[in-house]
């Protein structure tokens, strides 16, 4: 086992890191399960200490849950079946709670999401201090949550695994645990609420230049064939013909479009960590977006691999759109809100969602993800147009750059609190631009290839081919 010497790069305040010390049999165990070359995080405010792999990301809470703590991602591709950053653990002090109120919590789990026949254990987290497991729970990954004690504070541990229950990747991150009296108080962090934080405006300049784009944007809109009603191209009778192995094609008149206006600005000098500079080469051009970011999220590829899993939110279409913060963000399809925010109450089995937007039109759903806030007025139960903005692009959820996550699916079911899961993935036949080019000028490397495909009779335009690497104008 190897440790390192230096420090971990973390925010100030909210996560402080240092070398490991403690050297105990136990440490050593679990970080040899864990891997080979290993870093310590310790967050003094929530008084949790971690060993865990060099390459695990850590991510702090972006602003102020009814728990306080960080995340932690675990590098991995198509072979491992997940995220390029796939969600490890959220560890966090659930600075509400008192111990005795945790057998509460646990049945009520039980309860509310019994329909996922949950299943309830005991567990030794970190040195011999006890832990009550919940698996099965709905999330983007197989999720678990587990309460522990220790004197008179509470833990809330979340895990996600590649299949329901504890997995020794799981066991040893609750084996490498410790826990110490908090050395500052969560007030002191001023971290924004969660309510507040989800329906923060972008900064005065940059919403003057989102509404003026909106508004071309329904100009637009009404020159190239006008908004089409919630009921249109809802053909539902057509879904048996078209399913195959929980996944079906787009109907012919469903109605999907681009997320994006003009405003998305990530090719204008705009550099990343996580896509390095692969899409960014439209300096000066903005309102482009590629399948996909990140190197390969696009629909149907590597790490957006599920699609018949009836107890997790199916995510095989989806793709990942970059997309410049506080760029203006609308929805994939018309319809209804069913919801608006963060998932940080309860299990939070899709925290790495982030802040996000779910729209429903008939027995069809679409994600709109890791939006840095939801835009005003998007609450349950709103109906959203063509030209509805729901949110600014973001990367909440996951140490990644900024990108819209963006996924339609079939038959979904909710959990109790409205969260989708299970139903079919839709492969898409064509989607909707507005301010699409006739041809594409090409990146700095010569590639083209962004033009629409199809123009309708009314002046609609549609793309209809989907590869990776294409580049689309919104």
């Amino acid at each position: 086992m190897k440790r390192l010497g230096t420090l971990l790069s973390c925010a100030a305040v909210l996560v402080a890191c240092e070398p490991p010390t403690d050297t105990s049999p136990t440490d050593g165990v679990a970080a040899e399960a864990l891997g080979v070359t290993t870093q310590t995080v310790r967050d003094d405010v929530a008084g949790i200490a971690i060993e865990v792999p060099s390459d695990w990301r850590v991510q702090q809470d972006p602003v102020l849950f009814n728990t306080y703590g960080f995340a932690l991602f675990e590098p991995g591709g198509a072979m491992s079946g997940g995220h390029e950053r796939s969600p490890v653990a959220r560890v966090a002090l659930a600075y509400q709670i008192k111990p005795d109120q945790i057998e509460g919590l646990v049945q009520d789990l039980m309860s509310k999401y019994q329909e996922f026949s949950p299943t309830r254990s005991e567990v030794v987290v970190g040195r011999g201090l006890r832990g009550t497991v919940v698996s099965g729970l709905p999330g983007t990954d197989p999720y678990s949550l587990v309460y522990v004690a220790d004197g008179d504070r509470v833990y809330r541990i979340g895990l996600w695994t590649m299949e329901p229950g504890l997995d020794s990747r799981a066991r040893g991150v609750l084996a490498s645990l410790r826990f110490e009296q908090p050395q500052r108080s969560v007030q002191s962090l001023n971290l924004v609420p969660v309510e507040q934080a989800k329906y923060a405006a972008p900064p005065a300049e940059q919403l003057a230049i989102n509404q003026r784009a909106q508004a071309e944007r329904i100009l637009l809109t009404a020159l190239e064939g006008g908004e089409p009603t919630q009921e249109q191209g809802v053909q539902e009778a057509g879904v048996s013909a078209q399913q195959t192995a929980c996944e079906f094609g787009q109907p012919g008149g469903m109605f999907w479009q681009t997320v994006w206006d003009y405003t998305n600005k990530f090719y204008s000098g705009y550099t990343t960590v996580y896509s390095g500079t692969y899409y960014n080469l439209r300096p000066g051009d903005p309102g482009w977006s590629a399948m996909s970011g990140n190197y390969g999220s696009w629909w149907g590829q590597n790490y957006h691999v599920r699609k018949c899993n009836t107890g997790l939110l199916n995510q095989y279409y989806a793709n990942d759109w970059p997309a410049h913060k506080n760029a203006n963000v609308y929805p994939a399809i018309t319809g209804t809100v069913e919801w608006a925010g963060w998932d940080h109450a309860d299990s939070e089995g899709y925290y790495t969602l982030g802040n996000y937007v779910v729209v429903r039109n008939n027995g069809y759903r679409a994600i709109m993800a890791h939006l840095t806030s939801v835009a005003s007025g998007i609450t349950w139960g709103t109906s959203v147009g063509m030209n509805t903005i729901i949110g600014y692009a973001g990367k909440t959820g996951g140490p990644w750059d900024e990108h819209v996550h963006s996924r339609v699916a079939y038959g979904e079911s909710l959990t109790y609190n409205g969260q989708p899961y299970g139903g079919s993935t839709v492969w898409p036949n064509k989607l909707r631009c507005v301010s699409c080019k006739a041809n594409d000028p090409g990146d700095a490397k010569g590639n083209g290839d962004g033009q629409f495909d199809v123009k309708d009779s009314t002046g609609a335009k549609f793309y209809t081919r989907f590869y990776h690497g294409r580049w689309m104008r919104g």
